[in-house]
């Protein structure tokens, strides 16, 4: 080999380094220039010199990021998410990029891209208004309207230029929950500011002078199929009538539930809601069940956090064509919110149960008919991290016209529902009730002389997400175990089930 091959070779090499330098030195020359012209305005040229450095340096996280900021600032969104997204793999750690990808993903309307993006937005810029204004926005999209309010008040506090925006929405926000003083204060904060959401704050604020905004008719259509292990509440060691196949079954079920507001002013509000709901059981069918039922609301505000609310509801029961209840009363609640801690609810209830069936072989000690007397306590505890606790008390007493029935109860429940990536939630609920009854029941052993007590364990946990702003698909179980020292009534039972739901608001 001649001896200018290895100098031509070390030549070449040192050309290409030499080519290689000047061409990082003119990458990080036009970077600096399109960094210059996008702060003073200039972002159409800062646009092209990105990317001529970009060209030049493909792993240059800062151009690719100046890039993005400028056509988000130009509203070219879906530009703007393509090439933050590319930043973002550059520079996985940049908070300024993580929360403008966040921006221009809800920007562009890809509501799932942008849940995607929160989680990161949040851990790497954690006290930055935008990150707490989106993510306010994205819980009004899941209808969270309570939690979405609260964050989106954070966002105005924490930074003067999240508003008006952010109160205009904390303001809808809080209008959907029928907070409506908390709406008004909001949006009095965004009239204030004046421009453009001003103005739309000025036209909401006229809306709820005139009556309020709040959808004036809504409806929720749920359909599912389950599978019950013990649809006919089997006791232990109880043997099954002849004319019943078993215990266990699948179904259909349904529920359908519609509500209209009549009328709301600064002070009351009035309106009603009606609910038809029922199964269709496989094989069971003389277990099919159709249950309609009306509640009527009157509200009245006692002060800037807390409305009464009373509630006179009814409704009617049919298993397989047979008439099986009726039931009417009344239901009086003191809502209250707390501010950070939450919100709560004081309540109590009057009804009567009149159960239509017939009874064939007993005395008129089973006669369940009967008056419902009951009262309790539940508060509601939002967080930051998408978490929201609830507990809840409850005590009272029935009174039936058979002696059987005559019993008190008292329970305690509570649960946890959990925001997750990707828009799922996971709801986890469970509770504790004691009845002591006053008689030893017509259905006990012969053997058995105390007075029945029953002691009911319940637990359920739900995973649920948005398949569209109107379309929620959800998986449930239900486990529910009636320990009782009175053999047909001591049973457990599990449910499993799929539902589809169905969201309208007018």
């Amino acid at each position: 080999m001649s001896r200018r091959g290895p100098l031509f070779a070390a030549l070449g090499a040192a050309l290409a380094l030499a080519g290689a330098a000047r061409a990082a030195d003119e990458a990080l020359v036009l970077r600096m220039t399109a960094e210059r012209l996008a702060a003073e305005g200039r972002c159409e040229d800062a646009i092209e010199n990105a990317r001529r450095a970009r060209a030049l340096a493909p792993q240059d996280a800062a151009a690719a990021a100046i890039e993005g900021r400028c056509l988000l600032d130009l509203k070219r969104y879906q530009d703007a998410a393509k090439t933050l997204a590319d930043a973002k793999r550059l520079a996985p750690n940049d908070a300024e990029v993580a929360v403008e990808l966040l921006m221009a993903e809800y920007a562009l309307g890809d509501r799932e891209e942008a849940e995607r993006a929160l989680p990161d937005a949040e851990r790497l810029a954690p006290q930055d208004a935008r990150v707490a204004l989106y993510k306010g926005l994205l819980l009004a999209e899941r209808s969270q309207n309570r939690e979405a309010a609260e964050v989106l008040e954070r966002a105005a506090h924490m930074d003067p230029s999240a508003d008006p925006y952010a109160s205009y929405y904390a303001g809808q926000a809080w209008l959907r929950e029928n907070e409506r003083d908390k709406a008004r204060e909001s949006l009095e904060r965004a009239r204030a500011a004046g421009g453009e959401w001003g103005a739309e704050a000025e036209r909401a604020l006229a809306q709820l002078d005139a009556g309020g905004a709040a959808p004036r008719f809504w409806a929720r259509a749920k359909v599912g199929l389950e599978y019950d292990t013990n649809v006919v509440l089997r006791g232990n060691d109880v043997s099954l009538p002849n004319d019943i196949s078993g215990e266990k079954d699948g179904r259909g079920v349904w529920e359908l539930l519609a509500g209209a507001e009549a009328f709301r002013n600064h002070d009351w509000a009035a309106g009603a809601v009606a609910g038809y709901q029922g199964t269709a059981q496989f094989d069971l069918e003389e277990f099919n069940l159709e249950y309609p039922t009306l509640s009527l609301y009157l509200d009245r505000r006692v002060d800037d956090k807390s409305f009464l609310r009373l509630q006179p509801y009814g409704g009617y029961a049919w298993e397989q064509s047979n008439r099986y209840l009726a039931h009417g009363g009344g239901e009086l609640s003191y809502y209250r919110g707390f501010d950070e801690a939450g919100s709560g609810r004081l309540w109590a209830r009057v009804g009567y149960q009149d159960y239509l069936y017939s009874l064939h072989g007993v005395g008129d000690a089973a006669d369940r008919d009967g008056w419902e007397y009951m009262a309790g306590y539940e508060h509601l505890l939002p967080f930051d991290t998408g978490t929201t606790l609830r507990a809840g008390v409850a005590a009272g007493a029935y009174r039936s016209d058979g002696r059987d029935y005559d019993s008190y109860t008292g329970s305690a429940y509570g649960g946890v529902r959990q925001e997750l990536p990707w828009r799922f939630a996971i709801d986890l609920s469970g509770g504790f009730d004691y009845e002591p009854y006053d008689h030893v029941s017509s259905f006990a052993p012969p053997n058995q002389h105390t007075d029945r007590i029953d002691k009911i364990w319940t637990a359920q946990a739900e995973l649920e997400r948005p398949l569209t702003d109107w379309l929620i698909a959800s998986a449930r179980y239900r486990y529910i175990d009636n320990e009782s020292n009175t053999s047909p009534f001591d049973y457990d039972r599990h449910i499993v089930g799929g539902y589809l739901t169905v969201l309208w608001s007018h």
